[in-house]
């Protein structure tokens, strides 16, 4: 294809890519690398793998990362009249351990940090990434369609994790201590939980993609 020819479909792209966004990605994939930046997309496809070990590490240690156990209260059996004396004995001991007992909270606070919303990980500014032409020159013509439609999936199912996550603040069990270990309602999380499969499954596709072009 005339070099001309393809200098003009990148500026009709580019000028419409509000509008047409699968043709700048397709575009971009078909320039040659002369007239790309002088990038190497091995930094792209590193930061992609890392990415989905973070993923894969935040399911592993979800119920780590979403439970707190920094609380306290009060030992129930305390406060009944039978046992005032040894309420009374325990309160005037410098240690603590005797009246009261760890409880927790459910919280998404943690995982939203991982997701790159409230902090800087692997997964930040991910739709940017996903445009960079280093990249895109890995992606065969023929898969176009394909990692375009997993890289919006990939956006849209972490938008929805962190959504997710910062509306876990409103679960029972993030208003309502509990001991560790008894069963809670968490629905939130659980929304979060699975928005992050999801992520998953479209980064595995993303990385399947661009590795089989390079």
């Amino acid at each position: 294809m005339p070099l001309l020819l393809l200098l003009h479909q990148a500026a009709a792209a580019l000028a419409t890519h509000a509008y047409c966004r699968r043709a700048a990605f397709r575009v971009a994939a078909l320039l040659p690398a002369s007239l790309l930046l002088p990038a190497s997309a091995a930094g792209e496809v590193e930061r992609l793998r890392s990415a989905d070990g973070l993923i894969r590490e935040l399911k592993s240690q979800w119920s780590d990362l979403t439970i707190d156990c920094r609380y306290g209260e009060m030992r129930r059996e305390l406060l009944s009249a039978e046992n005032k004396e040894r309420l009374l004995a325990e309160a005037s001991s410098t240690s603590k351990s005797g009246t009261t007992v760890t409880v927790c909270k459910s919280s998404g606070v943690q995982v939203r940090k991982v997701l790159g919303t409230t902090a800087e990980s692997s997964l930040s500014r991910m739709g940017a990434l996903l445009e960079r032409p280093a990249l895109l020159q890995r992606v065969p013509e023929d898969s176009l369609e394909a990692y375009q439609a997993a890289s919006e999936q990939l956006q849209q199912a972490l938008a929805a994790a962190d959504g997710a996550a910062y509306l876990a603040g409103n679960d029972y069990s993030a208003q309502t201590t509990f001991r560790r270990g008894e069963s809670t309602d968490t629905p939130n999380l659980d929304a979060a939980f699975q928005s992050v499969s999801e992520a998953q499954q479209a980064l595995a596709r993303i990385l399947e993609i661009v590795q089989a072009g390079g």
